[in-house]
């Protein structure tokens, strides 16, 4: 069986906040590359807090069963929630999932360039974890290529939709006007730095970043113009917050109704609105449940967007025709590969036979002038060229096919070319 791409994973479609946040690759990937690379050539951990992927090359069923071993004993979840929610794509379909997701266009918010940051780290990541070979390498560029193309080439950018955009447009739907409002945000990674820009854009003033290292919190809290609070303080700054938003990559909850309710006693009627970013939940859903108090989480995030999503979605169905065929592009180059060694063999046995050729009819001609004999040897060059150009097109044709493997050796064996005269692959 040759090597391919095997992708398995799951995606916001696939399963809700909850189930994602149980079969979270967030804190896992290092566990899974030790593990699949026991198996497979090249790995590649994808995960956001929409979705959880494992990309992996090798024997496409020895790496299904190493990905989904792995994934079951590092993420201590049942087998059973990972076989009933997680989907599995093979070879071309594995990669062009990649390349779609490399767009946004598999995301919960259509379109959204978060993912290009997330995917370019995750690829790092990989390549840390000493899983990154040429393969890997060449489908991840040609994705990031693809998707920086579909949305230069399309309206998609037109209509601004992120997961930090989409929070801070709940956030004033709740509230009209966030001018006078206090702001908390809980984290300080990306997320968090796309919602400071949108804050900042909504004319958020008052503005207060917590972060577990005060540090990271105090860099992003003057380039925003808010004010930093160590992880100590978060507590008193939920007294007075009127918008709460928490994207951290704790693996637990961090904020549970029982404390909500003794933190907000002197509240008197104030509204607060929480909206949970993250995956696994930062803030437990029973926090809904106190008066005054409305949680949102990311799932709630994509109903926000309805007023621009049919222009999203039009644009978006014409980046998808790019991606797509950025995707069957990519697959007919590499597939041409595997006859690469084929049409070299060809070609040096067409050049050996030229240059016999023409030993030959210089020594029955005899003195022949310099000009002259550049004029036989080109010719001899050409013909070979031109005879030649058919079937190396055949060949990469050939290469493509669902049967390379049949189809390449009966060229081989049509052209007298034995595995001795040229490379074959596993």
């Amino acid at each position: 069986m040759k090597s391919s791409w095997t992708m398995i994973g799951l995606t916001h479609r696939d399963a809700g906040v909850d189930v994602r946040g149980r079969l979270s690759l967030e804190h896992l990937a290092e566990a899974v590359y030790r593990d699949v690379l026991e198996t497979a050539k090249e790995v590649l951990v994808l995960s956001t807090c929409n979705r959880s992927e494992v990309y992996a090359f090798g024997k496409a069923d020895d790496v299904d069963e190493a990905i989904r071993a792995s994934w079951k004993r590092n993420a201590d979840a049942a087998g059973e929630l990972l076989n009933q929610h997680a989907q599995r794509l093979e070879g071309r379909d594995a990669v062009e999932h990649l390349f779609l997701v490399a767009a946004g266009l598999d995301a919960q918010i259509v379109g959204e360039t978060q993912i290009l940051g997330q995917l370019k780290e995750a690829f790092a990541d990989a390549a840390a974890a000493g899983a990154v070979g040429k393969e890997l390498s060449m489908a991840v560029q040609a994705a990031l290529a693809a998707a920086r193309r579909a949305h230069r080439e399309t309206g998609l950018d037109a209509h601004p939709v992120s997961v930090g955009a989409a929070a801070v447009a709940l956030g004033r739907q709740a509230f009209g006007d966030l001018t006078g409002k206090t702001v908390l945000m809980i984290g300080a990674g990306e997320v968090a730095e796309l919602c400071l820009t949108h804050l900042r854009e909504a004319g958020a003033t008052d503005v207060v970043v917590s972060n577990r290292t005060r540090e990271r919190a105090e860099e992003l809290a003057h380039r925003f113009g808010g004010r930093a609070a160590g992880w100590e303080e978060s507590e008193d700054w939920l007294r007075h917050a009127d918008l709460v938003l928490s994207s951290t990559s704790a693996p637990h909850t961090i904020l549970y109704a029982r404390d909500l309710r003794r933190i907000l006693r002197a509240r008197r009627d104030r509204q607060m609105i929480l909206i949970d970013l993250a995956v696994p939940r930062d803030i437990e859903t029973r926090c809904g449940q106190i008066p005054g108090v409305f949680l949102y989480d990311l799932d709630n995030l994509a109903e926000i967007t309805a007023s621009s999503r049919a222009e999203r979605l039009r644009e978006a169905k014409h980046a998808q025709e790019i991606v797509v065929r950025a995707a069957a592009d990519y697959h007919r180059r590499t597939s041409e590969r595997a006859a690469v060694p084929l049409i070299q063999s060809l070609r040096g046995k067409a050049d050996r036979v030229r240059d016999d050729e023409l030993q030959r009819a210089f020594r029955r001609l005899g003195d022949v002038a310099p000009d002259e004999r550049r004029v036989i040897e080109q010719l001899a060059s050409r013909i070979v060229n031109k005879l030649l150009n058919d079937p190396t097109v055949a060949l990469k044709e050939c290469a493509a096919r669902e049967d390379a493997d049949a189809c390449l050796r009966l060229a081989a064996r049509l052209f007298h070319l034995d595995g001795q005269e040229w490379p074959q692959q596993a």
